[in-house]
């Protein structure tokens, strides 16, 4: 009789699948049509959660039912169709009877399996391979040690307040209309920042000085030999001391400056063309380019730095102790103490995970540490646990030993491999007289 009936669950539970998946709408009983036409009208937090107002189980009853509510273990699953999407993928209109635990709802702390309530479990139901988006690691990033960063050096066309001032390397053109002996077509200012023009006999400076400046210079200069010198001066060749620092710079980029990667050194610095160590730890881009900027305009004008933060530094976790697989794991994304063991391939057998051991450096490199017990979270019996915590970088896992496995090494070592070595037992013989 019990076959019977079994077979009959079975084969309402396959109908019900069936027209399920041929019509897109599920019934459990008049309840849960009920609960399918009040589904459109619930209420939804901010947060995409149902406030407690609205929720209601999958079953169609409310929140705590006999076929659905939290009694210490989890409920046997149900009929269930896709939910809703807001992702415009359509999945039909029937929500899943998933009870779950979600740490955002009452009550506050840890959880247990029969604190379970119906939850959204899977809201892109056959896209949660891909998952939702989630929020960021960090909401402002700070360059650390070992991060690259690239500066890319660009012209900037923006006006200067300041007339330009001459500088070594730079060209003018020289023109009288008095005397056509003075014209020079081409004037370059030597590196001791002084022209040499025709007729006078020593050098004029010239580096630091206005195009105005000169020409009266130049004027007062020639009047010990021209009565009216009417002298003119035209910039040919200026701002070389630009051209030169991008002509310092590895390659050209393809935005039209040119780029040079660094990474941050030990001490925090980087190494920058002309102008040295610069100290841009902890600091974010925008930081950077604001004091980089700064510095480099006490010495060039018309040249805009733009720092890129082109690869951050590899962030490492150490596993140690009674693991597959101890050593040195990377972290590519934020990860818990849990999912850095499975990296480590578990735990061995006899491994302690009531007292798992995390050794952490704080920011003044002073050592901390804390203990997490793992073994109901592994064992399946705490859904919520708050020993699951996040790694940081440079973290060591310590997974020690149970108190009978360590035992049983003693016996091991002092016995079998100790004194049994040295002195073989062979046994006892009995001879008989």
């Amino acid at each position: 009789m019990k076959i019977k009936n079994r077979i009959l669950t079975f084969s309402l539970s396959l109908a019900s699948a069936s027209f399920c998946f041929l019509t897109g709408e599920c019934f459990i009983g008049s309840a849960h049509a009920q609960y399918v036409k009040a589904k459109l009208a619930s209420a939804r937090s901010p947060y995409g959660y149902e406030s407690a107002a609205t929720q209601a189980c999958g079953c169609g009853s409310a929140a705590g039912c006999d076929t659905c509510r939290g009694c210490g273990r989890i409920p046997a699953a149900v009929q269930m169709c896709p939910p809703q999407q807001p992702t415009g993928v359509t999945t039909g209109e029937c929500k899943p009877c998933i009870t779950g635990i979600d740490c955002a709802q009452d009550p506050y702390g840890e959880k247990r399996w029969r604190d379970a309530i119906p939850i959204d479990f899977q809201p892109l139901w056959h896209g949660e391979y891909i998952g939702p988006v989630r929020l960021p690691s960090l909401l402002e990033y700070r360059v650390r040690i070992n991060d690259e960063v690239t500066f890319t050096y660009t012209p900037d066309r923006q006006k200067t307040m300041e007339e330009y001032k001459l500088m070594v390397g730079d060209e003018i053109s020289l023109d009288s209309i008095s005397d056509n002996g003075i014209r020079q077509p081409r004037v370059p200012v030597q590196p001791d920042g002084t022209i040499i023009v025709p007729l006078l006999k020593a050098p004029v400076a010239a580096s630091g000085k206005t195009i105005q400046s000169l020409r009266k210079d130049l004027e007062l200069a020639y009047k010990q030999y021209i009565v009216s010198p009417a002298i003119d001066i035209l910039p040919v060749k200026v701002n070389t001391a630009v051209e030169d620092l991008k002509d310092s710079v590895n390659g050209p980029f393809a935005a039209g400056g040119r780029a040079f990667p660094t990474v941050v050194n030990p001490d925090g610095k980087v190494q920058l063309i002309r102008l040295g160590s610069v100290y841009i730890l902890g600091m974010t881009i925008e930081e950077i380019k604001r004091e980089i900027n700064l510095r480099y305009r006490e010495q060039y004008v018309g040249i805009d730095i733009e720092p890129r933060l082109t690869r951050t530094s590899t962030h490492v976790c150490y596993v140690f102790g009674e693991v597959v697989r101890p050593g040195r794991f990377e972290m590519d994304r934020p990860t818990s103490v849990t999912q850095i063991i499975a990296q480590a391939e578990g735990p061995r057998i006899g491994a302690n995970m009531r007292q798992v051991v995390i050794l952490r450096r704080a920011e003044d490199w002073r050592l901390i540490s804390t203990m997490l017990d793992l073994q109901g979270a592994h064992l399946g019996k705490r859904p919520n646990p708050s020993d699951e915590i996040w790694l940081r970088d440079g973290d060591t896992v310590l997974l020690v030993k149970k108190p009978i496995k360590r035992v049983d090494d003693a016996i091991q070592l002092l016995f079998t491999d100790g004194l049994y070595r040295i002195v073989p037992f062979q046994g006892i013989t009995i001879q008989r007289q």
